[in-house]
C-alpha cells in the first residue's frame, strides 16, 4: 500500500479511538488530520509545530500500524521524550491493532510482543519504541517509518536526530511532531527548514485550525498568560511564549512582529 494511498479508508473502516468524552468510536480523521494526510504531508520529511491535542499522534501511530499490518518487513519506529509517553504511544498502537483483529476476525501472528517491540510474523513487520534519553536509539536498525514526537523537548535534540535519520531506507519516511519549547535547538532546526537548509518540509497548524471561538475564549480565561504556549496562532507566538526566554516575551514578540525586512536600493550604484 503506497503512502497517502488508502490509509484514511483503512484507519476509518478498521481503527477506533477514544475521544475526548472517554468514549471508544470509530476513527474519523477530524479536519486537521484530514489535512494532514491527504494535502501537507507530501513529503518523506516532515516537520510539524503544532498547538495542543490536535490528533496529529493518533493519525501518525495509525498510518505507521497500517503498515504494520499490511506492508512486509516494514520497520516502524517511535521516539517519544520521556519512556512513559513512549510506552503510552505503543499501548495505541496495539489498541488499533486489536480493533483491526476484532472487526476482519482473525488474530495476527506475533512473533513477540514485548514491552518495546511488536513483531508481526505474517508481515516479517516491525513496531518499535524508543526514548529520547537513548542517543544512540535507532544506529543499528533500518528503518521505514520514523515518528520523533515531542522532538522539542528531547536534551539531545541534534545528536539523537544525527543518529536515527542515517537508519532510514532512502524510500522511508521521517515526521518530527511537537508543540514548542521556547528558544532552544528545536527553534533552530525549524527556522532552518523554514529557510530551505534541512530536507524537512515545515507545518504548522494555529489553535484556530482545529478549535472553535467558543472554545480558545474559555481556554484564554483559564489560562491566562499561559494560553499562547498551549494554543498559539503563528509559529513565533508558540515559541516566544513557550520555554524560558531571557527578554520580556511581550516586548519580543510585539520587535518581531513589527521588524521590517531591509530592503536593498541602489546609489551612486552601489548595492546597500
Amino acid at each position: 500500500m503506497p503512502y497517502k494511498q488508502g490509509y484514511q479508508g483503512f484507519i476509518e473502516r478498521y481503527f477506533s479511538i477514544v475521544n475526548k468524552q472517554m468514549q471508544m468510536v470509530p476513527f474519523k480523521l477530524n479536519k486537521i488530520q484530514n489535512q494532514y494526510l491527504n494535502v501537507d504531508g507530501t513529503s518523506k520529511r516532515d516537520v510539524i509545530l503544532k498547538a495542543r491535542q490536535q490528533g496529529f499522534s493518533s493519525v501518525i501511530l495509525a498510518v505507521f500500524t497500517t503498515d504494520f499490518l499490511v506492508k512486509e518487513n516494514s520497520r516502524s519506529v517511535i521516539v517519544a521524550d520521556e519512556k512513559e509517553n513512549a510506552q503510552e504511544l505503543l499501548d495505541r498502537v496495539r489498541f488499533f491493532i486489536e480493533c483491526y483483529e476484532e472487526k476482519k476476525g482473525i488474530k495476527i501472528p506475533m512473533k513477540y510482543d514485548s514491552k518495546y517491540e511488536l513483531y508481526n510474523e505474517a508481515m516479517k513487520s516491525r513496531y518499535s519504541i524508543g526514548t529520547a534519553q537513548r542517543t544512540e536509539f535507532g544506529r543499528s536498525k533500518t528503518i521505514s517509518n520514523l515518528h520523533m514526537s515531542e522532538v522539542a523537548f528531547y536534551p539531545n535534540m541534534d545528536k539523537l536526530l544525527a543518529g536515527a535519520l542515517q537508519a532510514v531506507s532512502p524510500t522511508g519516511r521521517v515526521i518530527l511532531e511537537t508543540t514548542a519549547n521556547g528558544f532552544n535547538p528545536f527553534k533552530e532546526f525549524w527556522t532552518r527548514s523554514e529557510r530551505g537548509e534541512t530536507n524537512f518540509k515545515p507545518l504548522f497548524y494555529a489553535a484556530s485550525d482545529y478549535y472553535d471561538k467558543e472554545f480558545l475564549k474559555d481556554k484564554e480565561r483559564e489560562l491566562d498568560r499561559m494560553y499562547k504556549q498551549e494554543y498559539p496562532e503563528t509559529p513565533i507566538e508558540a515559541f516566544i511564549s513557550s520555554g524560558d526566554c531571557y527578554f520580556n516575551k511581550e516586548s519580543l514578540a510585539w520587535y518581531l512582529k513589527n521588524i521590517k525586512t531591509a530592503k536593498k536600493f541602489l546609489a551612486g550604484g552601489e548595492v546597500y
